[in-house]
């Protein structure tokens, strides 16, 4: 892979992350046929509890306002609690006319398209066999919010690329990419600080060069969040109108064990049943990140630092998704869609069974999107 120039490949190598895509969206248009939902109906199909919360945002801004007015202790409602990268995007597309709803649903489409040819031309397509962890990704858990009106298919995209750009010492790309995922959903913040730390800990490149690559890569995502926060208090009065509005939820630490164990009681419970389909997914995202971590730990070539950073990246994720209660962490899970570039670390059967595990997940877990089980 040359690190100095741009993605590999021809044009040939475009067609199998464009079939993976095809494959997924086929699966999961044909659930929603299924359960009796329009496919391409963005209001009616593709929009669940928190959808509006970003529509919102993208036509009109923030709103923050108590929830119920005289009554202590103070709750506050509104749609302050929700990052907006997503719907800034929409409300972009949207300024020149676009319909709102389908234009959010395209942009989730499109985003989660490219996640898939960014990961497969940058890291998977001179894999020898690089089959496996590209059906991981096109079916990754909590695949049906990469196609809802949600921004985890533009997290997908820009986490995947800030990696793409962060190995080929693109730093300043690279630290827009990650400024975008901050704004796109919580656990993007975490790219750009546990990059920072990485690119400390380099003690091949003098400090003063160090500090350069570290000012390049996490000050873009300081910067946007800054700005998130300037714009909550011009627009609400607020500089700590997320955190007023997430308050309510109750999220609190917990070990993250916690939820391992009950993944593994409710498992237990009915492991074929179409319920126990959550705590499928949460185990097997666990399982992945445990199997590539342990894959990095005992190579012994040049590439290991670089693996060593996104399995960083991926723990600290997941201790979030994980580590808080109140969270829907079946949803987030998709922001870990990066773990498929460790997948060809593995050995192919285990490569191969966890895809498989993947797409057996899938299904089930995207009838229950549009049953409304999930929110």
């Amino acid at each position: 892979m040359d690190r100095r120039g741009g993605l590999p490949g021809g044009l040939g190598s475009w067609w199998p992350p464009v079939l993976a895509w095809l494959a997924a969206t086929t699966v999961v248009v044909v659930t929603a046929a299924a359960e009796g939902w329009p496919p391409f109906a963005a209001t009616r199909t593709w929009m669940r509890w928190d959808s509006g919360f970003y529509l919102q945002i993208a036509e009109g801004g923030y709103h923050l306002f108590r929830c119920s007015p005289g009554h202590r202790p103070v709750t506050w409602c509104g749609n302050s609690g929700w990052f907006p990268g997503y719907s800034w995007i929409v409300a972009g597309l949207h300024w020149f006319a676009l319909p709102l709803a389908p234009t959010a649903l395209a942009v989730s489409w499109l985003a989660f398209l490219g996640a898939l040819l960014v990961l497969w031309r940058a890291f998977l397509v001179h894999q020898r066999w690089p089959a496996a962890a590209l059906a991981y990704a096109a079916f990754t858990p909590g695949l049906a919010y990469e196609y809802g009106v949600f921004p985890l298919a533009l997290l997908s995209l820009c986490t995947v690329a800030f990696f793409a750009l962060l190995q080929r010492d693109r730093w300043l790309s690279a630290g827009i990419a990650a400024a975008v995922a901050a704004l796109a959903y919580p656990v993007g913040v975490i790219a750009a600080p546990v990059a920072a730390v990485w690119l400390l800990a380099d003690r091949s490149v003098p400090f003063s060069q160090r500090a350069r690559r570290v000012a390049a890569v996490a000050g873009p995502a300081v910067a946007a969040l800054v700005f998130f926060v300037f714009v909550q208090q011009l627009e609400t009065g607020h500089w700590n109108a997320y955190l007023l509005t997430q308050a309510k939820y109750g999220h609190r630490l917990t070990s993250p064990t916690v939820a391992v164990a009950d993944a593994i009681s409710q498992a237990a419970q009915a492991p074929l049943g179409l319920a126990s389909a959550p705590a499928l997914q949460a185990l097997l995202i666990t399982f992945v990140l445990i199997c590539v971590s342990v894959a990095v730990a005992v190579r012994r070539d040049l590439s290991k630092r670089f693996d060593v950073l996104i399995v960083i990246w991926a723990v600290a994720v997941w201790l979030e998704l994980y580590a808080e209660t109140a969270l829907d962490s079946y949803r987030g899970v998709a922001g870990l869609l990066p773990l498929a570039v460790l997948l060809p670390r593995l050995p192919r059967p285990l490569a191969a069974a966890i895809a498989v595990a993947a797409i057996l997940i899938a299904v089930p877990m995207v009838t229950l999107y549009f049953r409304g089980v999930l929110r």
